[in-house]
């Protein structure tokens, strides 16, 4: 009769847990779900099944370990706001849209979120930059193919991007703590700012 080896998950026989990084911020991502935007690095490599300096050397510490994320969350919101303006010149409508498909993908990875931008003053900077950064490139593409069809300088889409997707960082992290306001509210209210300015259409 074969003797049956208990191992955990994810172990070979020789008892030596194969990690790498993906794994390591699945079990990030997991923790900060669980347990919040205060989740530590020790938590983390339980979740892992690692040590913490395993942590470290696959990813780092706690400002890359959010700067890898904040790349994550990035992707979603990319994906998110690319479908909601696909294929068409901009408009107040599909401005909305944009912010909407924004807001409703950090309400989705909330703690997620909260942790990208929190944690020290440089590492919130960092992190708030980070997910800017890798946030606005569907936004500028259509801000630039706008601009040209009017016959403007497209030229001021790039800045015009991170303008637009700076503030909706700050209008997100007011936005999760608030109670009776739809994404579609919001939403509406920041696009007739951005679309009309702020004395409104004449």
């Amino acid at each position: 009769m074969t003797e049956s080896i208990s191992r955990r998950p994810g172990r070979p026989l020789g008892g030596q847990l194969v990690v790498d990084r993906e794994h390591v911020l699945d079990a990030a991502e997991r923790v900060i779900r669980r347990e919040g935007a205060n989740a530590s690095l020790e938590a983390v490599a339980v979740e892992a099944g690692v040590t913490k300096p395993i942590v470290y050397d696959r990813v780092g510490g706690r400002a890359d370990l959010a700067d890898a994320l904040a790349e994550r969350l990035a992707d979603r919101i990319v994906l998110a706001t690319r479908t909601a303006i696909a294929g068409e010149t901009l408009s107040q409508t599909g401005l909305t849209r944009f912010i909407e498909a924004n807001l409703l993908t950090v309400a989705d990875h909330r703690e997620l979120f909260l942790y990208v931008t929190g944690g020290s003053t440089e590492q919130t900077a960092l992190g708030r930059l980070s997910l800017a950064g890798m946030s606005t490139q569907p936004l500028a593409k259509t801000l630039a193919v706008w601009r040209s069809g009017i016959q403007q300088d497209p030229g001021v889409a790039e800045a015009w991007a991170f303008g637009i997707v700076g503030m909706l960082q700050m209008v997100s992290q007011w936005w999760i703590t608030q109670e009776g306001l739809s994404a579609a509210e919001v939403a509406g209210q920041i696009s007739e700012l951005l679309w009309n300015g702020l004395p409104g259409r004449s």
